[in-house]
């Protein structure tokens, strides 16, 4: 069987469920739709009762009030409502009052005869009514078969849903014959429902679309809504939870009216035909979102309030599904005609509450009839709406196609010209990389000679301080090599004299005499003296030019890009020793180098380039204040220090010079940034040095105000 045949056969048996309900239902109303006695009670609010009063006292008051309606509305309050019947002990003894209201929460019944009570019964959700005191699913109480002049039956009622007291006194046969007729009828309205909610959650599964499962949802929580309503809420199991028993006709409405606005939103597409009324939906979701929670948190009374007034939301489904259907979408019309059957069913239910029309099974009935009408004609409207969806996709495959076929034709006819341009452009691009390549090599080229500019600057500076820290001990060797000389003169004239005395002179004493008179001349000691101080000078200065030379051949070893273990002590005295003339003239240079350092692993050679540069900028930056050269200060430092599980060796130039801001200090690694004059400077000292330090693995921190002068802090891992 198809589908579309299975549909429309789930659908006709469904419509016959329906005559059989109607059949029913006017069969019903014939034998039970009158004989409401509301006309006869008698009401009082607990507000007006004296505190403490008693029931039979109660019962004597001259405070009732009688009710005019034939169903006494009490309407819908927190507050404890009491009903007075007077009943003929004659003629009503053995009977039943029934209450046809299965949602009262709270309903005691006191008889009392001659102003004492007789018997009290206990009904509602708040109390579990004995099996065999339970005939039908309506509260009901029977009459006292007593000889009494006076009897009278006083209900206590409580609710957080309206109170409605539809009463009647009838016979337990007619009871019962009522009770069942409406577990007929419900049942045949549970089976409708049943079998749309199976059928539905089946097309769901076969064909996956979501609509369905929505449907179902909604499907389920109308039927269950209609089921609490009329006093089957066994149904659902919900006799054993007192907090959810007394809840279950809030949680039903909440749920069904969300499922109801979330099926409608996406049905009507209302978020593309009819915005406004979406984005009011969505206030009225939220709304019933806070009745949900005041459910939980006890307010029921408000939340009933809040339920009932959301439930309006249905009357603008009217307008949204005509704007739709206007705009072209078929399944609206039935969505129309379902809603405009269940909104009547409503009018005719709430309009039999206000009094407004009678009270009997047909207005009764409206609500769970009209569900069943809406049930099935959405469904209809569902298969519609799939059958459009069906319809839009596969006129809208048709237009890709066409506009595919198209697109292939314009792109085949692009490819031709775009072939041209691509090769055209190329030749462009490649002409452009040429020239831009060329340039790039002019620029590092240009770049690799201000390196190299740089590096000759510093060469060129050092090789003069070098030559006159070297010229000046060699000077003093020399100076004093010629007035060694002249002793020397001196000696080799005693020298020659002795030698030239015969062993045999007869005038041998004669000539030792001129020998010591030469020797008096001659002033011998002081020569012997200035000899041993002038060979302690040239031994100075030997010893100063050693240290020069030893100096310099650690500044300048040559270890290219390899790593060596160096003492960083070691390094900072060569760089020291080889800068001491250049720096002589700009300030005071003070070294404060920690012992037992151990050694590292680093590039020697470029670590002296980097302690030089940054020497030389902090003594020239001294230099620029207007500080004596005694108060000019560098400090240069070694220390280890630990830090986070991780040894160190931290090295300190510290120099008391002019100092520098903080946008100045964010630049001073950039290459070509320079704050000396134009002609003085490349800019590219300490971004070589920068360069040098991430190739060791060190930490550079630089600590510097304006006026006060700048710290570098460089650690060098162990």
């Amino acid at each position: 069987m198809s589908k579309k045949r299975f549909r429309w056969s789930i659908i006709a048996w469904n419509s016959r469920s329906l005559f059989v309900l109607l059949c029913l239902l006017g069969w019903s109303s014939a034998s039970i739709g009158q004989g409401y006695i509301g006309k006869r009670l008698e009401s009082l609010s607990q507000k007006e009762i004296p505190e403490l009063i008693q029931v039979n006292d109660l019962a004597a008051s001259e405070q009732w009030v009688p009710r005019t309606e034939v169903v006494p509305n009490l309407g819908l309050s927190n507050d404890t409502q009491w009903l007075r019947l007077k009943l003929d002990p004659r003629i009503e003894n053995g009977q039943l009052i029934e209450i046809q209201n299965a949602g009262i929460d709270e309903l005691i019944c006191y008889m009392v005869c001659d102003g004492e009570i007789i018997a009290t019964y206990e009904r509602g959700v708040f109390y579990e009514t004995p099996v065999d005191s339970r005939i039908g699913t309506y509260p009901s109480f029977p009459i006292p078969l007593v000889e009494c002049g006076e009897l009278q039956a006083l209900f206590r009622l409580q609710s957080s849903k309206p109170l409605l007291i539809p009463l009647r006194i009838t016979g337990p046969r007619e009871v019962l014959r009522g009770a069942h007729e409406r577990d007929v009828l419900f049942a045949a309205y549970f089976g409708v429902i049943l079998v749309m909610l199976l059928y539905n959650l089946f097309l769901f599964l076969s064909i996956g679309d979501r609509s369905y499962l929505e449907y179902s949802i909604y499907i389920l929580m109308v039927g269950g809504t209609q089921l609490v309503l009329n006093g089957y809420a066994p149904v659902f199991g919900a006799e054993n939870v007192p907090w959810l028993n007394l809840r279950l006709t809030h949680f039903f409405g909440v749920f069904s009216g969300l499922t109801t606005i979330v099926f409608a939103q996406n049905f009507l597409r209302l978020s593309h035909y009819v915005p406004w009324l979406h984005k009011l939906l969505n206030v009225y979701f939220a709304l019933y979102v806070v009745a949900f929670v005041l459910t939980i948190f006890d307010l029921l009374v408000w939340s009933y309030s809040v339920i009932n007034f959301c439930a309006g939301a249905i009357f603008f489904l009217i307008p949204g599904a005509i704007i739709t259907m206007r705009k072209g979408y078929a399944p609206a019309r039935y969505f129309l005609i379902a809603f405009s059957v269940f909104i009547a069913a409503v009018l005719v239910f709430v309009l039999k509450d206000t009094g407004l029309i009678p009270y009997n099974q047909w207005t009764f009935f409206a609500l769970p009839l009209g569900s069943a009408f809406e049930v099935i004609l959405l469904s209809l409207a569902l298969a519609s709406r799939i059958n459009q969806l069906k319809r839009e996709g596969a006129k809208a495959r048709e237009e890709q196609l066409e506009l595919a076929q198209v697109n292939e034709k314009i792109v085949r006819d692009q490819n031709v010209v775009l072939e041209e341009r691509v090769k055209k452009r190329t030749f462009e691009l490649e002409e452009i990389n040429s020239t831009m390549q060329g340039t790039l090599n002019e620029l590092q080229s240009a770049q690799q000679q201000l390196i190299q500019s740089e590096k000759l600057a510093s060469i060129g500076q050092l090789t003069a301080g070098i030559a006159h820290e070297l010229n000046n001990p060699i000077n003093f060797v020399s100076s004093s090599a010629q007035s060694l000389r002249r002793d020397f003169e001196d000696l080799n004239a005693i020298v020659e004299a002795v030698k030239s005395l015969p062993a045999n002179d007869p005038n041998l004493e004669s000539r030792i005499q001129d020998i010591h008179a030469l020797l008096g001349q001659l002033d011998i000691e002081f020569t012997q003296q200035e000899i041993e101080e002038l060979l302690n000078g040239i031994e100075d200065g030997a010893n100063r030019t050693s240290e020069i030379v030893r100096g310099l051949r650690i500044f300048s070893r040559m270890d290219g890009d390899n790593f060596i273990q160096a003492d960083i002590n070691e390094l900072m005295n060569s760089t020291l020793v080889v800068l001491r003339s250049n720096l002589r003239t700009q300030s005071q240079v003070t070294a404060d180098l920690a012992e037992d350092l151990p050694e590292f692993s680093c590039q020697p050679g470029r670590l002296n380039q980097v302690f030089m540069n940054i020497i030389t900028n902090a003594a020239q930056a001294a230099e620029s204040t207007d500080l004596t050269l005694e108060e000019r200060e560098v400090v240069v430092s070694t220390l280890r220090v630990e830090s986070i599980g991780q040894s160190w060796i931290e090295v300190r130039i510290k120099d008391n010079g002019v100092g520098m801001d903080d946008a100045v200090k964010a630049q001073i690694f950039d290459p070509f940034f320079t704050t000396k004059p134009v002609g003085e400077g490349t800019g590219l000292g300490l971004s070589i040095v920068m360069g040098i330090l991430r190739d060791h693995n060190a930490e550079v921190d630089v600590q510097s105000e304006v006026g006060l002068g700048t710290e570098f802090i460089i650690r060098f891992p162990i």
